[in-house]
């Protein structure tokens, strides 16, 4: 008899342990929030092409043939396209995503994390609503954006996103618009170490604001670290009003001294690097 209550109390510690670890191997069951990709991952720091000057010392743009500065300034032209992109027509997502940073997260299902917050900065008041899901093998993001007031809108699904279980990559796909809900933007990021390592603008929109087919579709800008003097770089593919047609443009300069160049075939009818130093002036490259 006493040997039966033994072989009962262990047959039901064994189902008590064999439960819990079947519990804890739940990949939803996880009791912290999956952790948000990094700002950079959705918009990267542009400030060596800002209008401003590449190392915070202004900068007079000239756009004639002698300009001192006109291979930075060809430069932060192209780049300056996407930088627009986000911190204008993007702004209010663009803003939001930074803001999520911020705030604390609550569970709200057994798989999904939710940071509802204001959004600072406009002059219309938004709120924005974050979601993200754990699933097997990576985080889904949702962002839904509400505006109260003149020309108030409800809530906005305005982007949405990947990432990888290890945060190291992902992407995000972001619309134009409440009032044009069309996807504009798609972004696939990886990080490098804790720092962005590359990352790439597409433009997928698929129709101008006059309904006709975006010329700009499939164009591109890619940013990334390397070896080397000049350690970052760019590589577009940009469509020419002009020539009615996509070009490659190729950027690279050194994210400390600012310094860089430039080589573009159509623009500057050659297949050479054009150069420019610490203060955006043109130099002979080496």
């Amino acid at each position: 008899m006493k040997n039966w209550k033994i072989s009962g109390v262990m047959l039901t510690l064994i189902m008590i342990f064999a439960s819990s670890c079947e519990k804890s191997s739940e990949p939803n069951e996880q009791a912290t929030s999956p952790e948000l990709p990094p700002f950079e991952s959705m918009a990267i720091d542009f400030g060596a092409f800002d209008e401003n000057g590449t190392s915070g010392k202004a900068t007079t743009l000239v756009y004639d043939n002698k300009a001192p500065n006109g291979n930075w300034v060809f430069s932060r032209i192209v780049v300056g396209v996407w930088s627009s992109a986000l911190y204008t027509t993007l702004a209010v997502p663009v803003a939001s995503f930074r803001a999520a940073i911020t705030q604390t997260p609550e569970k709200i299902s057994d798989d999904t994390w939710q940071w509802t917050y204001s959004v600072d900065g406009f002059t219309s008041e938004y709120t924005a609503r974050l979601t993200g899901q754990l699933t097997a093998n990576k985080v889904v993001w949702n962002m839904y954006i509400t505006k109260m007031g003149i020309e108030g809108f409800d809530e906005f699904l305005w982007f949405s996103g990947e990432s990888a279980l290890d945060g190291n990559s992902g992407d995000w796909t972001l619309k134009q618009s409440p009032e044009r809900p069309d996807e504009m933007l798609r972004i696939d990021w990886e990080k490098s170490g804790d720092e962005i390592g590359s990352i790439r603008y597409t433009w997928v929109r698929e129709l101008d604001d006059q309904e006709n087919a975006d010329p700009f579709r499939n164009s591109y800008l890619e940013y990334g670290l390397q070896e080397g003097d000049l350690d970052a770089y760019f590589s577009a593919n940009v469509y020419d009003t002009n020539l009615q047609e996509f070009t490659e443009v190729d950027i690279e300069w050194n994210r400390t001294s600012y310094e860089g160049r430039v080589r573009a075939v159509a623009y500057f009818e050659d297949v050479l690097w054009h150069c420019w130093d610490s203060n955006g002036d043109d130099i002979a490259c080496e």
